[in-house]
């Protein structure tokens, strides 16, 4: 029982520490990571909060991977919905947490940019550890990968972030007239999120290593 109580408790952190990242993403304003930019630039033209649009997008994520698998779709994996829920509202807690976050210049939205990013991937290394679920964006990309077995992982997971990014990007500029939520901040993301979970891990077996022996 302590064991599965320590297992829930580090993949709740994982996803605090992604809503987290994802609130001083939206704070720096230099653009947040590509699963959650529509959400972002969505609250930034309406009246409904991150959270709430996450939510929304996630369950729609679940009913695509429950179309493409049909039967073959593991009913246990229908808690990503809960998940989904906690993190779309740790989402807003995080925004609340933040609103002290004002970056008076270029280079402090690229040092906010950067902590966004280094919790997005401790978050998502955790999240990994307990092996009890994932967020439905990584569940789709995985249900597709299992459909399209011949075109690589991170092919399908570049498509995926890709079309989210573009997709966000019309609709900035039909909603507002500009970029709101994308920008170079979300291209950064994209592309070193993946390279400091990396980094993590491998210090992560490193002290293991070292501790163990």
């Amino acid at each position: 029982m302590i064991r599965q109580l320590l297992r829930v408790s580090v993949f709740l952190l994982g996803i605090f520490l992604m809503a987290m990242g994802v609130a001083v993403s939206i704070r720096a304003d230099l653009g947040t990571s590509p699963i959650a930019s529509f959400p972002t630039v969505l609250s930034f033209g309406t009246s409904l909060s991150v959270g709430v649009y996450m939510i929304l997008l996630n369950i729609v994520f679940i009913a695509l991977q429950m179309l493409i698998l049909r039967r073959k779709f593991p009913v246990f994996q229908l808690i990503q919905l809960p998940v989904s829920i906690v993190f779309g509202l740790f989402i807003d807690l995080s925004m609340y947490l933040t609103q002290w976050l004002v970056p008076g210049n270029y280079i402090e939205q690229w040092v906010w940019t950067a902590v966004s990013v280094i919790l997005v991937a401790f978050g998502v290394y955790f999240e990994m550890q307990p092996r009890i679920s994932y967020l439905p964006g990584n569940g789709l990309v995985f249900t597709i990968y299992t459909k399209l077995q011949n075109i690589p992982y991170g092919t399908i997971k570049t498509t995926f972030d890709t079309t989210l990014v573009v997709v966000s990007v019309v609709t900035s500029l039909l909603l507002m007239g500009q970029l709101n939520g994308v920008r170079e901040g979300t291209v950064f993301a994209a592309i070193t999120v993946g390279i400091v979970i990396r980094g993590i891990s491998a210090i992560h077996k490193r002290w293991g290593g070292a501790k163990s022996s």
